[in-house]
């Protein structure tokens, strides 16, 4: 018990250094698009997120808070979280988080993206079974078999160590898996993930999905439910040779057919499908897929080794069809250089807020980073005094910064600025990607247009606990904004937001 009480304040201690979970950067990136889209509704944005175990999670976690849920009871499927909570405060959550990128760089042999990747495959399968055996919500199905192994998720992440010393005892093969996790946490992974969970605020479903004894002790629906989670799990863990259970496939199987009346073939097609959801989110997001490439391997079952058969061939076939058009050579992946830089510049800002920096030393980083990791040509932060009002530029990056400085300058004319303060008034951000296109030269102001001569700009508002401070600006001269330097411009502003709400 003991140990067990160490391995869990050692986890909460990580993830308050951490602030939280990595997640999928191109997840964050799906949210961006989709929160930015009049076309987008709540299910859209509830299917994006649920791609990604760790930020399902930390959406249910917020939506169960007293400060979100207000009497209306426990918030159980993702598509109500994202109602409950709104598309902008879900994209910036989500902004917050860890790109997954920057923890496999750091940790490459943790098996982060591995672990997310299977966590994915089982909730899928899941949510087929339950879709074939007639269960009346799947969604919530599929959320418990994303985040059935959390536990082995959390310690993966906030204790990448620990974790890699425990993979390798398994493969030494002396003692059994859950044995490795006792003796090594104190617990199993389904306590942590459970306790965890369970602090959090996610729905009892969720918990107590998550271990068989629980699932037993519970109703008829949360029982049923684990039973498809876990045998999802299950197969998987044996498909991939992470687990060697006493109970054969077949064994497995006879438990869904008495329960479910899922026939062998049901099963099947539900993996089947559940692979093709798998491979889908990988092409989509640009993971690398041989995560979900299994080892061949015989394991004595015929029906198991086939079954890995089948897998391997599959991905290996859909890796084959991400080729190059005209040389038939599979393209390569390409990281994102601006990742990187925009990693290291965030971490900084992070060291600067934890040494309680100066308000001018985080601005100062914030347009270094900005200008850094974006094609703008010219950034800046203005410095706003309301009575009377007025706008002067403090810090700047780029090339030919003498018109913004002449141009935001205490001596400014209010008129000419007079869209800059509506823009503070409403704590709106505003982007401007083409000045060219049709109303924009008409409804800004002229002398800004004529002395300052963007093509394209934006302007965010810097409001800390209800006082405005100043703006961030960003624009290019020689033609329109891009949509990616948006996204790194807003991750960039929040994050100073952030970090001066710390020292007001």
């Amino acid at each position: 018990m003991i140990k067990y009480q160490e391995t869990l304040k050692n986890i909460h201690t990580q993830l308050g250094h951490g602030g939280d979970l990595p997640v999928f950067s191109a997840t964050l990136n799906r949210i961006q698009e989709l929160s930015r889209s009049p076309e987008s509704d709540a299910m859209v944005l509830a299917m994006a997120v649920m791609k990604d175990a760790n930020l399902s999670a930390k959406l249910l976690r917020i939506a169960n808070t007293p400060e979100f849920n207000r009497g209306m009871g426990n918030v159980t499927v993702i598509s109500r979280a994202v109602v409950l909570l709104g598309f902008n405060r879900i994209k910036n959550l989500c902004i917050s988080l860890k790109l997954i990128e920057s923890f496999t760089e750091a940790y490459p042999d943790s098996n982060i993206e591995k672990l997310l990747l299977r966590a994915f495959l089982n909730a899928s399968m899941a949510r087929e079974l339950a879709a074939k055996a007639g269960v009346r919500d799947i969604e919530e199905t599929f959320l418990c078999g994303l985040l059935f192994n959390l536990g082995e998720i959390i310690i993966a992440s906030t204790m990448p160590a620990v974790y890699q010393e425990m993979c390798a005892a398994r493969v030494a093969g002396e003692k059994s898996w859950s044995s490795i996790q006792l003796s090594t946490l104190g617990g199993q992974f389904s306590d942590i993930g459970q306790d965890l969970a369970q602090s959090w605020g996610f729905p009892p479903s969720v918990v107590k999905t998550m271990d068989e004894m629980t699932a037993e002790e519970s109703d008829h629906l949360i029982h049923k439910q684990h039973l498809l989670v876990s045998f999802s799990h299950t197969l998987i863990e044996k498909i991939y040779g992470e687990l060697s259970h006493e109970q054969s496939i077949e064994q497995l199987s006879t438990a869904l057919r008495d329960d479910f009346s899922l026939q062998d073939q049901d099963v099947e097609s539900c993996f089947e499908d559940a692979c093709k959801l798998s491979a889908n989110m990988v092409e989509e997001y640009g993971i690398d897929l041989q995560g979900l490439v299994p080892v061949m391997q015989e394991t004595g079952e015929p029906r198991l080794d086939e079954c890995i058969r089948r897998t391997a061939y599959f991905f290996h076939s859909r890796n084959q069809l991400v080729e190059s058009e005209h040389t038939g050579v599979k393209a390569p992946k390409r990281r994102d250089e601006s990742s990187g830089k925009q990693l290291y510049f965030l971490n900084r800002l992070a060291e600067l807020t934890a040494e309680k920096g100066s308000a001018h030393d985080i601005l100062s980083l914030v347009i270094e980073g900005i200008k850094a990791c974006t094609s703008y040509e010219r950034v800046m932060f203005c410095l706003y005094r309301q009575s009377p009002p007025m706008l002067s530029m403090k810090i700047a990056e780029g090339d030919s910064l003498e018109s913004l400085e002449q141009f935001f300058t205490p001596q400014r004319k209010e008129s000419d600025l007079r869209l800059f303060y509506h823009v503070i008034k409403k704590e709106m951000t505003l982007l401007v990607s083409d000045l060219n296109e049709p109303g924009w030269k008409e409804r800004l102001p002229a002398a800004f247009i004529k002395e300052v001569g963007p093509s394209g700009m934006v302007i965010a508002p810097v409001v800390i606990r209800g006082k405005a401070i100043g703006l961030f600006y960003a624009d290019r001269v020689d033609k329109p904004l891009e949509d990616k330097d948006f996204t790194c411009f807003n991750q960039f502003v929040i994050q100073s937001k952030i970090a001066l709400s710390h020292k007001a």
